[in-house]
């Protein structure tokens, strides 16, 4: 769970008087974390950000639901809530996101005690849903999901902007129905946003200072596929380079199955663009890849990666990877063991096969026994934990330049910062970097970060 970078609002701050509080807890991924920022904006005239839960007004829980574990979470924190309720009737208690698109009105019946559930199409009519909650009109919903929607532009200022990066949604919703996915259900068929209006945002963010910004889309690949006023999703990149200000630019999602020679050629043209791609290859098999629905084998995707390292031979590839998906045989196991010693990542995210409500393999036959599928887990973490640790170890004795994010997460009394590959690199330094670039000599890998030390021009 992740809440917004914001300091506990003092109802005697100037800013924020006459204001009421509002708590808002953001699960799962960055577009669900944009989303929050956006319903941060969208009631910052009458909503200030708290980070305790016990003085809101307002509590606001934006869910994920990829996984059965993050959707647990979800109702785990939910139901906690519920003793704010009983001490602050008038406290208004909202449920947002992909849980919220999903499971809709059984929400309400589940959790008597809510009073708002929408979806992630439905954040931009929450002034109008609290005005009727609190006109006593009983519990909220809104879950529809339109064709033509359009993801508006907001000119309302960030509360707090983030001072070294931020996250810009150019799409929404997904056309590839994988068959494991829950994503064109719970947040629609894919829409591109005008660019003109990605380009407004980007540079209103610049303004306040931000270094860095990373495009978002469950597919970023197809942005603008479907309108024939939109460049296609490398034209985009080069527009947004050229923005004044900019010093590093990333995106994530992308599907293999979309990644074009043009697009592999922005990681060389383009000096803003990090050399960094996350490409979820989900299985090393072609048999499994079918099954999910995929769009591309085991063949095609290794020679993307050729590609790549071909154009760009500093690029840091990570992938999403699912063991245990039905039908899994031990040779297809053994397919996705040997992509992973053939790509060398750096990073991987992995994780069991967990049937997802409203998808095609919810259904399938051939489930993999529990006890295999932790097996198999162990062992690709085992194999990945060795490669990352020698990918990491290659860098020892570079020279990198790293845009500082904040304090260290296991010492505080030291520096957080990025490589343009993307790698976590702690070292000692004032607080005054924050925000800037530094050039760090690295000095020792760790299994997942790395080591540094300022070099002092």
């Amino acid at each position: 769970m992740k809440l917004l970078n914001f300091n506990n609002v003092s109802a005697a701050s100037p800013r924020n008087r006459g204001r009421k509080r509002l708590y808002l807890a953001t699960f799962g991924c960055q577009m669900n974390e944009y989303d929050s920022q956006r319903i941060a904006q969208i009631l910052h005239e009458k909503y200030a950000l708290t980070s305790k839960p016990d003085n809101a007004d307002l509590i606001l829980v934006n869910t994920c639901s990829i996984r059965e574990k993050a959707e647990n979470k979800v109702y785990s924190l939910v139901g906690r809530l519920k003793k704010f309720k009983k001490q602050k009737p008038d406290l208004i208690i909202g449920i947002a996101g992909c849980v919220a698109q999903q499971e809709g009105d059984r929400l309400l019946k589940r959790l008597p005690f809510i009073d708002l559930v929408f979806g992630p199409q439905c954040i931009y009519g929450l002034p109008d849903m609290l005005k009727d909650v609190e006109k006593g009109m009983g519990a909220v919903l809104h879950t529809e999901l339109k064709h033509d929607f359009l993801i508006p532009l907001i000119t309302a200022p960030l509360s707090e902007p983030n001072p070294v990066q931020a996250f810009v949604t150019i799409m929404q919703g997904c056309d590839n129905f994988c068959t494991f996915c829950v994503v064109p259900y719970v947040r629609g068929r894919e829409v591109s946003r005008p660019p003109e209006d990605i380009l407004a945002e980007i540079s209103q963010i610049l303004d306040k200072g931000v270094k860095e910004v990373t495009l978002l889309g469950q597919n970023v690949n197809s942005y603008g596929k479907k309108v024939d006023t939109c460049p296609d999703f490398p034209g985009l990149l080069h527009m947004v380079a050229e923005i004044p200000g900019l010093e590093r630019l990333r995106f994530t999602t992308s599907h293999p199955k979309d990644i074009s020679l043009d697009l592999i050629k922005c990681f060389r043209d383009l000096d803003t663009l990090c050399e960094h791609l996350h490409l979820p290859v989900q299985s090393g098999s072609t048999t499994v890849l079918k099954r999910m629905n995929r769009h591309y084998t085991r063949d095609q995707y290794l020679a993307t990666v050729e590609n790549l390292k071909s154009l760009c031979p500093n690029i840091t590839l990570t992938t999403d990877l699912i063991v245990g998906f039905p039908g899994e045989t031990d040779r297809d196991f053994e397919d996705t063991i040997s992509l992973l010693k053939t790509v060398k990542f750096d990073q991987i995210f992995a994780f069991k096969y967990s049937p997802r409500p409203l998808t095609r393999a919810a259904g399938f036959d051939n489930h993999v026994p529990e006890e295999i599928k932790a097996e198999r887990l162990e062992a690709v973490l085992e194999l990945q934990k060795e490669i990352g640790f020698m990918r990491y170890k290659s860098l020892e004795g570079r020279e990198e330049e790293i845009l500082v994010e904040g304090l260290s997460k296991k010492n505080q009394e030291e520096l957080r910062g990025r490589t343009r590959g993307n790698h976590v690199v702690n070292f000692s330094g004032p607080q005054e970097l924050i925000g800037k670039f530094v050039t760090v000599k690295i000095i020792k890998a760790c299994y997942h970060s790395l080591r540094g030390k300022i070099l002092i021009p």
